[in-house]
């Protein structure tokens, strides 16, 4: 007799230092209440601290039934993720992610089936995250980017469920951290074709969501908070203003935003939009760049070579940006 296929695949891209924190994560997905049935979809991408040694302890109680390891040599966040969606069971209609640091505290997996159960492409949460006061609906200063479940209509009010009324892309394109990378489903039966770009290291994932985002009919979130979202290996995270990483950072952003220029269908007001991050981005270069060179610091050489060949732009605007960033640097000092 053919095996019924999950109802919701959850794929987790897995490279850690420390032990503990991917059993955390698996086990907050196998206390998940109600009567999802659901597989959990490990993609160990070269993790120092191997992931079967991980879910190892949880097998027993469990079964290993619901957890499934996938092995590859290291490729980044990205190409994990693209493993594990290929690894999705035939027939499984949902699926969401939850990164390896991170874990549920609230009914994800049965709130995000009940909402994509009514015909509706995308589910999204709320959380909280290390080193934030606010939840993540809650990031954006200015309002009209936040996300308030009082201007949407109510669809269960059991469980806090609404219908995004709006333009939902469009305040995708603008405020795409408003989707966390551990609180949303999508009908994957719908987009079985949706991969992340592993050329892109930081910012992979808004570049997902952006794909996904222009297909997208109808959207149901709430604004229960579902995870909470840690601090394993990020090395974006950790790549601070001034920092040999914050190089690798600003190249990765220049590499995004000319990725959804060119993949992304945009008005052209969104058009200018993402016009801006690029500009922003490219200034950030040279002033990363710069700073680096003044304090002596290493250069990745190769890389700036590869970002100005890749953008060759950002070469001619070199000079252009070089006198912004003095401007502003002469501007605060002065200030």
């Amino acid at each position: 007799m053919p095996q019924t296929p999950p109802q919701i695949a959850i794929v987790i891209p897995y490279y850690q230092r420390r032990a503990g924190l991917l059993r955390q994560c698996v086990h907050s997905v196998l206390e998940q209440p109600g009567e999802i049935r659901f597989r959990v979809i490990v993609v160990d991408d070269g993790s120092p601290v191997p992931a079967a040694a991980e879910v190892a302890p949880l097998l027993p109680r469990f079964g290993d039934h619901r957890i499934q390891v996938v092995l590859q040599r290291n490729a980044g966040p990205g190409a994990a993720r693209n493993t594990g969606l290929d690894h999705v069971p035939a027939g499984t209609p949902l699926v969401t992610f939850l990164d390896s640091d991170d874990h549920w505290t609230g009914p994800f997996l049965e709130d995000a089936v009940t909402a994509l159960g009514q015909g509706y492409d995308l589910f999204i949460g709320n959380s909280t995250r290390t080193g934030q006061e606010k939840t993540r609906f809650e990031w954006e200063a200015d309002k009209g980017l936040d996300l308030q479940a009082t201007r949407h209509p109510i669809l269960d009010p059991e469980r806090g469920i609404h219908e995004y009324h709006g333009d939902f892309f469009d305040l995708l394109v603008r405020r795409t951290s408003l989707i966390g990378p551990t609180t949303f489903a999508y009908r994957f039966e719908k987009f079985p074709q949706v991969r992340f770009d592993p050329g892109i290291y930081n910012g992979q994932d808004r570049l997902f969501k952006l794909t996904l985002g222009q297909d997208l009919e109808r959207v149901a979130f709430s604004p229960r908070i579902y995870a909470h979202e840690g601090e394993g290996v990020n090395i974006f995270d950790k790549a601070q203003w001034g920092s040999e990483g914050s190089l690798r950072l600003v190249c990765s952003y220049i590499r995004l935003a000319r990725r959804v220029r060119e993949r992304i269908r945009l008005t052209p007001e969104q058009e200018a939009f993402v016009q801006g991050q690029l500009d922003e981005a490219r200034q950030g270069f040279v002033a990363t760049l710069l700073h680096l060179l003044r304090r002596r610091m290493p250069v990745d050489w190769p890389r700036v070579l590869a970002t100005l060949r890749e953008d060759p732009a950002l070469l001619a605007l070199l000079p252009v940006n070089l006198a912004r960033v003095v401007l502003a640097r002469r501007s605060s000092h002065e200030a």
